[in-house]
């Protein structure tokens, strides 16, 4: 236990002064601001910079942008986590104490973790000031909210993190995994979903089907959502609308559909436990989504030529 610690601390140590680190929160706290700045700026365009709507749209924006802002950054930290060592040749000498792989890769995801989870609350504290700052209301249901999804955040960045540990042991070249990790959350996240769902739709109306039947258009959000299963943030979707409204992104389509349309979101009663239970399976999908990788990386180092 005690060497998965030094390697930990040792790990959050140097991740702290990475300038990798520094650049990314930078960029992100910047868009941050535009994002912040466009979110009023169209609220004020549309007439209800009011409660509901703008805490609405606010909370579901910075959501986004955090979930997108933790898979960048988990990912680009778990790329080089061992390529690098093997690169510059530490890792012999670290191994060469009394420690054991299995520790010394535990110990570097969770200090890699804690850096992440770190920067994660500074990016968030910093987005929550600049809708304040620019007058965006935000209420205590805000918060709330928030704090609910935590646990999941924490899981969501685990997911992009073991992803990028897995590309630093099967790329021997710390910049081309660093590459890989930049462009891999960015396709998951926003280029796949958004053909998956054009190239469906695209196919349905080539079929001759028109999507204003509700059954023809249940059964293609259907295959959309079914597409989409592998995306962490379609989960993470998942999640928050289940804590915020008592439904699940897929379950709403159904109902939205069922009720030709004419059903809008309202903040459900349900309590947190009541919530969880009705996303576990989309919990289970992003811890399942975490550990595979996580495992697969795990078994490759153990066998891997430290040359």
């Amino acid at each position: 236990m005690s060497s998965i610690l030094n390697v930990s601390m040792k790990e959050i140590y140097e991740g702290i002064k990475t300038k990798r680190l520094l650049i990314v929160l930078v960029v992100f706290l910047m868009a941050g601001a535009g994002y912040a700045y466009w979110i009023k700026s169209t609220l004020m365009i549309m007439g209800v910079l009011d409660a509901d709507m703008a805490l609405n749209v606010a909370q579901n924006a910075q959501i986004s942008s955090m979930t997108l802002f933790l898979a960048v950054l988990g990912a680009i930290f778990g790329a080089d986590a061992i390529n690098r060592e093997v690169e510059r040749g530490t890792i012999k000498v670290t191994l060469s104490h009394p420690i054991y792989r299995d520790e010394y890769l535990i110990g570097k995801f969770l200090g890699r973790m804690a850096v992440i989870i770190m920067a994660f609350l500074i990016f968030a504290i910093g987005s929550v000031a600049f809708l304040l700052i620019l007058g965006v209301p935000l209420s205590s249901e805000f918060v709330a909210t928030f704090v609910k999804m935590l646990p999941f955040f924490v899981i969501f960045s685990l997911v992009y993190l073991s992803l990028g540990v897995l590309l630093s042991t099967f790329i021997k070249k710390p910049s081309t995994a660093l590459i890989v990790a930049v462009i891999l959350p960015i396709f998951l996240e926003i280029v796949y979903p958004s053909v998956v769902s054009t190239i469906v739709v695209l196919m349905s109306l080539k079929e001759g089907v028109t999507l204003t039947n509700p059954i023809i258009l249940q059964e293609t959000l259907k295959k959309v959502y079914l597409l989409l299963s592998p995306v962490p943030g379609y989960h993470m979707d998942n999640i928050l609308n289940t804590i915020k409204y008592g439904v699940s992104t897929s379950e709403f389509s159904e109902l939205l559909v069922s009720g030709g349309l004419s059903i809008t979101l309202q903040p459900s009663n349900i309590s947190y436990l009541e919530a969880i239970g009705i996303a576990w399976k989309n919990i289970v999908a992003l811890v399942i989504m975490f550990l595979l990788p996580f495992a697969i990386a795990y078994a490759k180092f153990m066998k891997m030529e430290l040359r």
